[in-house]
Order: C-alpha cells, then structure tokens, then sequence
C-alpha cells in the first residue's frame, strides 16, 4: 500500500486484482502530483545549490602531481593532444573528489585565441569520431568545444553487464543499450545509489558540467559559454543553462526536451533514467 491506496501487480500480461479499489503505481503518482502540485514552487537552481553542493565554483585547479586532488581540488593531466587540419585536439584527465576521474576533450582551431567556448556532450558522454562533422562546424564558427565524460558514462563506464527477472530480454541486449536501461541497467543502479546519499545523479552530471567549466575557466581563461547538446541529452543541456550562472543554451532543432510533469500526467514508465529528480515534477 501507498498512502493507503492499494496497488495493483500484473503477472503474464494479466492484472491481478487483491482489492476492490486498486490501481497502478503510475496512478498513484499521477494523483499525489495532482493533489499537490499548487504548493510552494521549486526551482533547478535552488535544488542544485542547497543541501549537498560542494561549492565548485571556488574550487582551486592544479596540475596532477601524482597524488590524488585534496578536497576541493581539480587535478588536470594532459594525456596527449592530436591535430587534423588546422584543428588541435587536447586530451586531458581530470581529477576530483578524490577518486572521480573526467575523461576530457578541448578542440580548438590552431590559431584561435580565448575565443567563445562551447560545452558539447550527447547521451553517451564526449564527441567521438561520428561527431566530427558537428564538432568541426562549431570550431569553424569561432567555438573552443569543450567535451567530456559525464562519471558513470563514455570512459568512465562501469565494466558490468546486468540481468534481471524483472527485464529478461536484458540479457540479449548490446552493451551499449544493456547498460543504460531504465529498468535494470548498470546505469539505473549508479542513479538509485545517487539517491541513497542524498544527491541525485541528475544533480550530479550538471556539477561534472560546472567542474569542466571550472577548469576551461581557469586554464584557458574562457568566461561566457555556451552549451549544446542533441537528442535526448538536450534536456540536461537546457537544465545546465537554467542553473550555472554565465551559462546559455544552443537551440538545437533535433533536441529533444521534456518535462517532469509530462512523465507523471501521460504515467510513462520507460524513459531515460539518469533524468530521475525527486519532486522534479514540482519543477518542470
């Protein structure tokens, strides 16, 4: 039971019925929104800068020494850098929190100065070799792209694969889909844990996106930037732009934006996990 309502299970696609006025989770959760949804409005910024933020953005930016960052330190280490064209690609690792490492990408035509900086990333994390054309269109505008791993994606994935009762076509499916399913995914694992001490996953991919930007701003000098995003990963794009300060958003046509409240009022069960954000409803 949920506030005194009962649920209902289903079993080989058939609804099992122990009370009289049973209903769907999904229901539930439509109705306790409905009830209070005309409360004290929430706002992104205030849910990411209260209880649990680490205050990034006086955090000091050091050059990797061998030794793992003290608190409130970003290490950085240049693991190599490349160049196509009149393109240079830097390549470097970032440190923090100790034991959280940050796979990142700095792209910038050769003979660019501070220039504007662009923050890219899609649902996988970083540019890889398919976006270059995107990648390569932006510098051409004047951008210096920042791109980098989000923790718990691109590089920095969890080397498990997942099988569950609950899902069990799971098992057959690629790595790459396996790993972030919502319902039994490696990924929605790492998003429940978030919750269980007391900072949301979704929180903390936009501080991984205020700690690249912390250490552009320092190393490079870079002020204003501006962030781009396609598909599915336009949501967090546009959630980065509605909390860091000096941060804007790069409308995309392909970028796809929902809102918590939608989730809950149509009772979508199947969506992209690493969105989950308590009362995010209350929100968007």
């Amino acid at each position: 039971e949920l506030d005194g309502k009962s649920l209902q299970c289903t079993r080989s696609g058939q609804v099992m019925l122990d009370y009289g006025d049973a209903g769907s989770l999904m229901d539930v959760i439509r109705e306790y929104y409905e009830e209070n949804k005309t409360g004290q409005a929430r706002t992104l910024r205030d849910e990411y800068y209260g209880a649990g933020y680490d205050g990034i953005k006086d955090w000091s930016v050091v050059e990797y020494s061998g030794v793992a960052p003290a608190e409130r330190q970003i290490s950085w280490e240049l693991r190599g850098k490349s160049k196509f064209g009149d393109v240079l690609i830097h390549r470097y690792l970032l440190r923090y929190s100790h034991e959280l490492e940050m796979p990142l990408l700095y792209i910038h035509a050769a003979d660019a100065g501070k220039g504007r900086a662009l923050l890219w990333f899609n649902e996988k994390g970083k540019a890889s070799a398919e976006n270059w054309p995107e990648i390569q269109k932006y510098v051409s505008q004047g951008y210096n792209v920042i791109s980098f791993d989000f923790r718990g994606l691109g590089e920095t994935r969890m080397p498990y694969t997942a099988v569950s009762p609950d899902d069990p076509a799971l098992g057959a499916l690629d790595f790459e889909h396996a790993y972030v399913n919502s319902i039994s995914g490696v990924l929605a694992d790492h998003v429940y844990n978030s919750l269980l001490v007391g900072r949301p996953y979704f929180l903390q991919m936009i501080e991984d996106a205020e700690i690249a930007l912390r250490f552009a701003a320092q190393k490079f000098g870079t002020e204003a930037t501006t962030v781009a995003a396609s598909g599915e990963a336009y949501t967090l794009a546009a959630a980065m732009a509605e909390t860091l300060p000096r941060v804007k958003l790069l409308p995309q046509t392909d970028g796809k934006l929902f809102k918590w409240s939608e989730i809950v009022e149509q009772k979508r069960e199947v969506w992209a996990i690493q969105y989950l954000l308590p009362s995010g409803a209350y929100i968007h």
